[in-house]
């Protein structure tokens, strides 16, 4: 039932609706995970979060990509759907986080860095972070170029990782302070802004190599179809980049980024 009325939104372009149905995916994988995989559920849950979204996004993609149609729709329905599975395991996290240990341990020293587990170490550069960004975009393109349905598992989890590192975030704040922080531990509103640039770059990373693989698999060599990829290509890199530096509050490169991502938008078609 899911996976019909996902593609029936994503023809209609509802994206508030697919944010809604993103968010029930997201809590029925977590509860099936917890009466069926109960020692293993951090992971069953983003598998049987992705379940319901592998057809209709393969479905969408191959489609466009068919049809030559514009690409910001298929970044919308993949943001619309990642952003409500975010909710659900923040959601989740705050109720039990000790059913994503797999998630949390992804992100454990970050946690370190700003005192969470009693003590502090050096903060991370500029450089490294846009390092680790690109390789998580490389890893990503690469999947989803040569197993196109793993786009919805590559969201399922990068939304279950944010989604349970702002919850753990939110639980170590009371009040007031889970807007403003309590001098140690960052408010998750912090995050939202590089998070959201960095996380959509990791979209245009699935949605890329995915029309990717569909232009070799179907012989579309013909040079606007590849320069049409070439420009989505540089508008995920442009959107990693501004994370990147969002994130260190580099505002110069930041700039750059942000025009950039402003003026690929425009120069897709």
């Amino acid at each position: 039932m899911l996976p019909e009325l996902i593609l029936r939104e994503e023809k209609r372009k509802n994206y508030p609706l697919l944010f809604s149905l993103g968010l029930v995916s997201a809590l029925v994988g977590i509860k099936l995970a917890q009466v069926l995989f109960p020692g293993k559920s951090a992971f069953a849950a983003v598998m049987f979060a992705a379940i319901p979204m592998v057809f209709p996004l393969v479905d969408v993609f191959l489609k466009d990509e068919r049809e030559k149609e514009a690409h910001s729709p298929e970044i919308m329905i993949y943001s619309a759907l990642f952003a409500g599975q975010v909710i659900g395991f923040y959601a989740a996290s705050l109720i039990d986080p000790s059913l994503f240990g797999m998630q949390v341990s992804v992100f454990e020293l970050r946690l370190v860095e700003f005192g969470v587990t009693g003590y502090a170490t050096g903060g991370p550069s500029f450089v490294s972070i846009l390092v680790n960004n690109m390789t998580v975009f490389s890893f990503i393109f690469a999947v989803s170029a040569l197993i196109g349905s793993a786009g919805a598992f590559i969201l399922s989890w990068n939304a279950s990782v944010l989604g349970v590192f702002l919850g753990v975030l939110t639980s170590e704040l009371s009040d007031l302070e889970v807007l403003t922080g309590d001098g140690m531990v960052p408010t998750p509103l912090a995050y939202v802004p590089h998070a959201a640039f960095e996380m959509g770059g990791f979209i245009v990373a699935g949605i890329l190599g995915t029309m990717m693989s569909a232009a070799v698999y179907r012989r579309h060599f013909d040079r606007d179809t590849w320069e049409d990829l070439t420009k989505l290509f540089f508008t995920g890199i442009a959107m990693v980049v501004t994370g990147a530096a969002l994130e260190m509050g580099d505002v110069t490169v930041f700039f750059a980024g942000f025009v950039s991502v402003i003026g690929l938008s425009f120069w897709m078609r």
